[in-house]
């Protein structure tokens, strides 16, 4: 099903540019994520914390009508979360997890006409590229083999052109599936972000 979404990403994203091509706008955006996890058990007594990403993103602008565009991106995605070595029962400090996912979005977004201002709301699936565990005393070691090599997300977000091309954006992104291997009794750990960026936009 995962692979299925992300396929019909892509061949939706390539059909708008062939469809579109003589008039997209397309752009660069980098800033920060805010990201952390959420633990779906009944009995999980574990304390976490958020932990600050690299985000970065090219996406095309692929106007449908006046107000209304869709917007296809490719981007890197640094997520994870800390977690209290007190709470795992190993002394004091934090242990930090780091994800860092190649992600695929497909955004419709509606415009605020004559503002700058739009909203935008869609899908991502994001590709794990690495993960790594890092200890309270800064001992760090692959950790590929507890996480799931692909998510998908629900993203939702706003945004502010200036007409100079620069411009602001801020979304949520929220994991839907859940990325633990070998979790047990209806346990589901999900990743979830805010997101930062400052974008440039070219028509």
């Amino acid at each position: 099903m995962k692979r299925v979404l992300l396929i019909s990403i892509l061949f939706a994203s390539l059909s708008s540019v062939q469809a579109q091509k003589s008039n997209f706008k397309f752009g660069l955006a980098a800033g920060i994520n805010v990201a952390n996890i959420t633990d779906h058990s009944e009995s999980a007594s574990v304390s976490f914390s958020s932990r600050i990403g690299f985000k970065g993103n090219l996406f095309f602008e692929l106007p449908v009508s006046k107000n209304f565009s869709i917007q296809p991106e490719l981007g890197y995605d640094g997520l994870g979360f800390k977690v209290d070595a007190g709470s795992l029962g190993l002394g004091g400090g934090e242990f930090t997890s780091s994800l860092n996912y190649l992600t695929f979005s497909l955004l419709p977004k509606i415009d605020v006409n004559q503002t700058g201002l739009s909203f935008f709301a869609g899908p991502s699936v994001g590709l794990l590229l690495s993960s790594r565990a890092t200890d309270n005393m800064g001992n760090s070691g692959n950790s590929d083999g507890d996480f799931n090599s692909i998510d998908v997300f629900g993203v939702v977000g706003a945004e502010y052109f200036f007409p100079t091309g620069v411009g602001f954006s801020v979304r949520y992104m929220g994991g839907l599936t859940n990325i633990a291997k070998g979790t047990q009794d209806g346990e589901s750990v999900h990743n979830h972000a805010w997101s930062f960026m400052i974008a440039y936009k070219i028509k």
